[in-house]
């Protein structure tokens, strides 16, 4: 890998003579639509930099979205979004959905944020993209960077302690990016990182072993410390891509993007047989974008090649399974930008994917999966719009085949200040290959699932620029939202299993405040939650609570931008979850503090070399706490890093 980075450094500097202003001039395009049904949370790669998040998930925890954690840096995490998790979450990478075929989720290690252009996420099942159709809880768009027209190397590291004196320092994190041009129309983008944590931080246990739960080491609960064992990661990321530009904004771009991850798994802390899981992916994709056409559409076809590989072995050698997953997706999409003078607009996609799985646990298979979507948006005078996307989509796995038709509608008002929109829409979720043909650990999949579904609908109000005395400005949003969904999947009784149905109440929030010309800013974003499930077959789980589903999730992170120093502080906090949804049991509330200081960059307008310092601590409050049953997570840490530029 090593040298890979030093191969990719060497040709770009190869080429920096050569580099020359490239002339890119897009066509005029004319629109009406003044407002979008859907409400989107945008996280620009200038923010993503200034945070210095160790991974995708990190950011996904930062707007206000549950995270299903299994400890620290490279173990299992996963996201929920009013309450949904797994793939009912999905991610879209450059238009491509690259969730996993065979359990369905995405490894929010496996991407280098310093690759990022931006970060989308929407709540909920309503989206106008074409791209794919499968959200439930919500989508996570994440667009690459596709070029620079000015050259310029960045590295980082951090460094990071858990204050434990058997292991000072515990991890080390470092990336590495290049931005700039390969020649006089063509644009290099390349980078990777490289990590390793030992993971090996304090928890404490009571009397009966059970983990404590509360604030500044449980200081409440008499109890004795322990270090967490058999939890190391060692991974690395490598990314590439090479973008030419034909003029007026067409272009082809290919790359490729490899992750390699050894993560061992400590298991429960009751567990005495840890494993270690070996993952390797790689994706390769082609692309060529073709922007207002004619004055009149937009064109974009991509071709992927997704490549992921699993090895497990448990310590005792009970337990041992390789996975290969070999998928190819293709995605197409037309949008008709300019029709009825801009106040007409079509989106059209095509996207299917063709998967090979060979694994241990669930045999050899093939997928075929498709979906067809169109969206048509019109406005009206007086800043009303109207949306109505429509999907079909299918699934053939070996000869079980599902076929679904998701309709959605949307009204949005946009005034200057404020904006309101309402949609209902339709949700379906195929069961994944785990879910079909799992055997092992005394669990088996089932190959009679019917695919989830159900019906959402959402009520916003948005605010944008409300401006006070030139120096303060306010934008955010609030979300009433409500499902009913039904036949739901989950593992139990030894196999997969339908639920009766379940009912969704809740409300989206995010408020972004600029004061004082940019000197004080605040950052609000959460979601309260209510539901219930609603299977009178089950006497005992009828009217109760959805395990795993807290009421109340909600991130706060308020910053003083000095000229010579930047001070964030930031607040999560999650509620009460059962866990069984009996509802006899819960995990205890936890509140997770944090701190970060940011120096201003070392080296004036004309130094080649600028240096950034920064520092980071987290959980300042020591919170003992519980993501998942069982699972400890670490306390306080301290990380210092720096982050140096070539121009």
């Amino acid at each position: 890998m090593k040298k890979l980075f030093l191969f990719i450094t060497i040709i770009s500097f190869t080429f920096l003579s050569f580099a020359q202003e490239a002339e890119i001039v897009l066509p005029e395009v004319t629109t009406y639509i003044p407002g979008a049904v859907e409400q989107k949370l945008v996280i620009t790669a200038e923010e993503l930099e200034a945070a210095h998040f160790e991974n995708l998930g990190e950011v996904l925890e930062s707007a206000g979205i549950q995270m299903l954690s299994y400890g620290a840096y490279g173990l299992e995490t996963k996201a929920s979004i009013r309450g949904y998790t797994d793939e009912t979450v999905r991610v879209v990478i450059d238009g491509i959905c690259v969730n996993n075929a065979q359990y369905g989720t995405f490894d929010f290690t496996s991407i280098n944020l310093s690759a990022v252009e931006r970060i989308e996420i929407i709540r909920g099942g309503f989206t106008e993209g074409v791209e794919d159709e499968g959200s439930v809880g919500g989508v996570v768009y994440i667009t690459m960077k596709k070029g620079a027209l000015k050259n310029s190397l960045a590295a980082e590291v951090g460094l990071k302690t858990f204050f434990n004196a058997e292991r000072p320092l515990d991890s080390v994190f470092q990336k590495l990016s290049f931005e700039g041009r390969f020649g006089e129309n063509t644009f290099l983008m390349a980078g990777g990182s490289l990590n390793y944590a030992q993971n090996r931080y304090l928890y404490k246990v009571d009397k009966i072993s059970s983990l404590c739960e509360g604030a500044f080491g449980s200081a409440s609960t008499s109890g004795r410390w322990k270090s967490m064992e058999n939890a190391p990661v060692l991974d690395g990321q490598a990314n590439a891509s090479l973008t030419h530009y034909l003029g007026d904004g067409n272009y082809f771009s290919f790359g490729d993007s490899f992750y390699g991850g050894h993560k061992s798994a400590p298991g429960p802390v009751n567990s005495a047989n840890p494993g270690l899981q070996r993952d390797y992916n790689n994706s390769f994709s082609f692309s060529v974008w073709n922007p207002a056409l004619a004055n009149l559409f937009n064109l974009k076809n991509s071709v992927v090649w997704l490549c992921n590989n699993r090895f497990y072995q448990d310590k005792a050698g009970s337990e041992n399974s390789t996975h290969y997953i070999n998928t190819i997706k293709y995605t197409g999409t037309i949008d008709f930008t300019s029709l009825a003078g801009g106040r007409l607009q079509k989106m059209t996609g095509y996207s299917c994917d063709f998967t090979i799985l060979n694994s241990t646990n669930d045999g050899q298979h093939i997928q075929f999966s498709a979906v067809i979507k169109d969206t048509t948006k019109f406005a009206v005078p007086g800043g009303w719009s109207f949306s109505l996307p429509l999907a079909a989509k299918i699934c053939v796995n070996d000869d079980k085949i599902n076929f679904a038709f998701v309709p959605k509608t949307g009204v949005a008002w946009q005034g200057e200040i404020l904006g309101a929109f309402f949609d209902v829409y339709r949700m379906v979720q195929f069961p994944n290959m785990d879910d079909l043909f799992w055997e092992g650990g005394g669990w088996h999949g089932n190959p009679n699932l019917k695919p989830e579904s159900g019906w959402g609908a959402d009520l916003g109000m948005t605010v944008r620029g409300l401006s006070f005395a030139g120096q303060h400005e306010i934008k955010g949003g609030l979300t009433l939202f409500s499902n009913y969904y039904k036949d739901k999947i989950q593992w139990g009784s030894g196999t997969t299993q339908n639920l009766s149905s379940a009912f969704y109440l809740g409300l989206d929030f995010n408020i972004e405040a600029s004061l004082f010309a940019g000197l004080w800013t605040l950052d609000l974003n959460g979601e309260y939650l209510y539901n219930r499930l609603l299977n009178k077959a089950n006497k005992y789980t009828y009217g109760k609570r959805i395990m795993w589903t807290p009421d109340f999730v909600c991130n706060l992170t308020t910053a003083l931008n000095f000229e010579l120093v930047k001070i964030s502080l930031t607040a999560t906090y999650t509620g009460r979850r059962y866990t069984d949804n009996m509802n006899l049991y819960y995990l205890e509330p936890y509140l997770l503090m944090g701190l970060s200081v940011e120096g201003a960059e070392i080296g004036g307008r004309k130094t080649v070399i600028k240096f950034k310092p920064y520092l980071k601590l987290d959980n300042l409050l020591n919170w003992q706490y519980q993501s998942v049953e069982n699972y400890s997570m670490p306390g306080i840490s301290l990380t210092l890093g720096g982050r140096i530029s070539f121009l």
